[in-house]
């Protein structure tokens, strides 16, 4: 009876144990590690944290920040500035960012589009990706629009053979939006990643409306007919596998 009192007692020594060691945040529902924690600051923004859910998480640990020992670079567009993590460009109205975590056969690539103020036109916005060198490991992709509103996803995909998009509508009566899309790519070439936002209301339709070239928006879409001068030409931006 003793022994099996004292095994008991080692096992939740070492579980306390190994919680105050590992884990570095908690907002009352995540648990973060430093790493964790880090990565969470960098790619989505300090404000991000505090209302942070389980389902957030599942985003952060599929990169496997902690443990995934293949390099991971951020770049600032139009710099030679690395930073761990991911790549981001600031705008006066949203912030884009992209991150990436490669194994032996495919890489993770998340790209999170935050909105810095509430936009006045809430329709059916574009984002996707060009591909060089590389191309879909699987079409296994998730595109989630976040708000005050909730969460929603989208699987409005247009699949061509140098990259894809998916159309996604904001949220009429949503405020602090972030749309964020995760896919897997061959672990070779680069990603190029854009978000177009619509300046004037459109339809799903017409929000289809596009090809995907260099020349195209954020260097990935490239819109035609009645899409021509519907979105804001938002820069994009693009990571090396």
């Amino acid at each position: 009876m003793k022994k099996i009192f004292l095994v008991l007692m080692f096992c939740i020594f070492g579980i306390l144990n190994v919680s105050a060691s590992d884990f570095y945040y908690t907002n009352g529902i995540v648990k973060l590690t430093e790493k964790e924690y880090n990565f969470v600051i960098e790619f989505y923004g300090e404000n991000f944290l505090k209302n942070m859910t389980i389902e957030d998480y599942h985003w952060v640990d599929e990169l496997d920040v902690n443990d995934n020992d293949v390099e991971v670079k951020i770049a600032f567009l139009g710099t030679n500035e690395i930073l761990p993590y991911g790549t981001n460009v600031n705008s006066n109205s949203k912030r884009i960012a992209i991150a990436k975590s490669c194994y032996t056969n495919y890489c993770v690539i998340t790209t999170i589009t935050t909105f810095l103020t509430n936009p006045n036109v809430k329709s059916y916005d574009v984002v996707g990706a060009r591909f060089s060198g590389t191309s879909l490991y699987n079409q296994n992709i998730t595109t989630q629009v976040k708000s005050s509103a909730g969460t929603t996803t989208y699987s409005n995909y247009q699949y061509l053979n140098n990259g894809f998009g998916n159309s996604i509508k904001l949220p009429d009566s949503g405020s602090n939006i972030i749309v964020q899309q995760r896919f897997y790519v061959n672990p070779t070439g680069t990603v190029y990643a854009s978000y177009q936002h619509a300046i004037k209301n459109v339809s799903l339709a017409t929000s289809k409306m596009y090809f995907i070239s260099t020349a195209g928006y954020g260097g990935v879409f490239t819109f035609i007919d009645s899409a021509v001068g519907v979105y804001d030409a938002t820069t994009g931006v693009d990571i090396t596998l």
